[in-house]
């Protein structure tokens, strides 16, 4: 799908206008697909022999494949309720000193110990510092840990290095030491400026806070600024939520990822934090809020790229977009440039080739491991040629909302994919009756109405799900 039809895409529909096309293709569960298979089908008896094993051939049959560096840092100053991240509470930045330089620090050894068996330094082009909240660092650890990636990282050669910010934690001298560091791009939680959805979150930040620290010099030294948005939090309206739009639009970040709230209170009990004055938005308000902000930033000159990211015009991901290189995963709508995840740090996971691997969330459990001198990898997966071609499908519906056969003809053939994939294709005439899917001869598209729906057009390809993904029992008419 072409840039102007993508961004046509958001604009011109309401989608909450036919209520009963919603309840038929809602789910309590909807997969982001920032990964396939996702991570509840990799197994635990993948470990760091298989880790290593895996990474040491990856690296040698492919050494100039470009790479991202992640690292987290599992740590934050003050509990926000909504976040699903791996992180431990805490003031105490002995603590955090401790997992560096004892723990991350260790794991990096080892990890450097990979890359020289294999006899291959990995081609890194991309940094990102996430969390938690790597702002925690103070400067002295900040450039330590710089210089001990140093070791395998050619820091000219970095693209792209990300560091994201919890805008209550920095002032402006810190961005500018970030930028002496390497720095180029930051990530800003944002999550909404509503007062009243900032206190059932407990995340107290006014737009002037972000303001102030967006100065015209600041500018000038990163080119590329994200705003992370979260959309269905407790206590946002549609008022409240277009005047968090209005700020953002005067902020004028490049980039943008306006991200559906995952309400998980199985995995983080203290989300229920979030309910105590009310119920979280229905499916129903969710689609409205994101509609509503999607069309506002739209209107206002950005351009969409892909299902829940927006850029400006000129900016380094709408040109990936235009140029069909852009690529989702867990961070986001990225430029694509670095395919190929090697991570560290709790809870951090990468991808490269048809591996991927995760490390222990738990923060005894990855000590543990380390303290035996073992890479601390909680699970992992191979893929074979089915899931690849799979993942490939499913993060191009993601990215770019359109199928062209012959986009695939390194796996299949066009009468071959359309063989291969016929029960998929004849699920997807169900999508196309309710006018969300327009399926032709030489592929399939998502219609202005159906990128809304685009997770659950992925869920057709994953044969893993085991269900479908939508409700035959509910009527729905969708007008001509």
């Amino acid at each position: 799908m072409s840039r102007k039809k993508i961004n046509e895409s958001s604009i011109g529909i309401d989608v909450t206008k036919n209520v009963n096309l919603l309840k038929k293709y809602h789910k309590s569960l909807v997969f982001d697909y920032t990964e396939y298979p996702t991570k509840s089908n990799w197994p635990e008896s993948f470990d760091e022999v298989d880790y290593s094993e895996s990474l040491i051939n990856w690296l040698r049959d492919n050494p100039r494949a470009e790479s991202l560096f992640y690292v987290h840092t599992p740590f934050c100053e003050e509990l926000c309720y909504f976040c699903l991240c791996s992180k431990e509470i805490t003031k105490d930045y002995e603590k955090v000193k401790n997992y560096l330089y004892n723990y991350l620090f260790k794991e990096i050894d080892l990890l450097k110990g990979v890359f020289e068996k294999a006899g291959v330094k990995p081609n890194f082009k991309e940094i990102y510092f996430g969390g938690g909240s790597p702002t925690f660092y103070r400067e002295e650890e900040f450039s330590a840990l710089r210089d001990k990636i140093a070791d395998f990282i050619d820091f000219p050669g970095i693209e792209s290095w990300t560091v994201e910010i919890d805008p209550r934690r920095v002032e402006v001298d810190r961005l500018k030491f970030y930028h002496e560091m390497g720095v180029n791009r930051l990530s800003f939680g944002i999550q909404d400026f509503d007062p009243p959805v900032q206190e059932e979150i407990n995340r107290i930040q006014p737009p002037e806070l972000v303001s102030n620290l967006l100065t015209d010099e600041i500018r000038d030294l990163f080119p590329a600024i994200n705003f992370d948005l979260l959309i269905g939090l407790p206590a946002q309206t549609l008022g409240g939520l277009k005047n968090t739009i209005d700020e953002v639009i005067k902020l004028k970040p490049t980039q943008l990822q306006t991200m559906y709230v995952h309400y998980k209170p199985d995995v983080r009990k203290y989300m229920t934090r979030m309910v105590r004055n009310g119920p979280m938005p229905d499916f129903y308000d969710r689609k409205a809020l994101f509609n509503a902000a999607s069309k506002q930033l739209t209107d206002s000159g950005y351009l969409r790229a892909g299902f829940e990211s927006y850029a400006l015009p000129g900016d380094e991901l709408a040109q990936s977009i235009e140029e069909k290189k852009a690529y989702y995963n867990s961070l986001g709508t990225q430029r694509g440039a670095a395919k190929n995840f090697i991570a560290v740090g709790s809870s951090a996971h990468g991808v490269f080739g048809n591996t991927y691997v995760q490390n222990y969330y738990e923060q005894n459990l990855y000590r543990e491991a380390l303290d035996q001198n073992k890479l601390p990898i909680y699970r992992g997966r191979k893929l074979d040629q089915e899931d690849m071609l799979r993942r490939t499908v499913i993060n191009q519906i993601r990215t770019y909302f359109e199928i062209v056969f012959t986009d695939f003809d390194n796996f299949l053939s066009c009468d071959k994919f359309k063989e291969h994939f016929s029960e998929e294709i004849e699920m997807l005439k169900e999508f196309e009756k309710d006018k969300l899917v327009k399926i032709r001869d030489d592929g399939f598209e998502l219609t202005e109405l159906g990128t809304h729906f685009s997770p659950q057009v992925c869920e057709v390809f994953d044969k893993y799900a085991n269900r479908k993904p939508f409700n035959l029992d509910i009527p729905v008419v969708v007008e001509a």
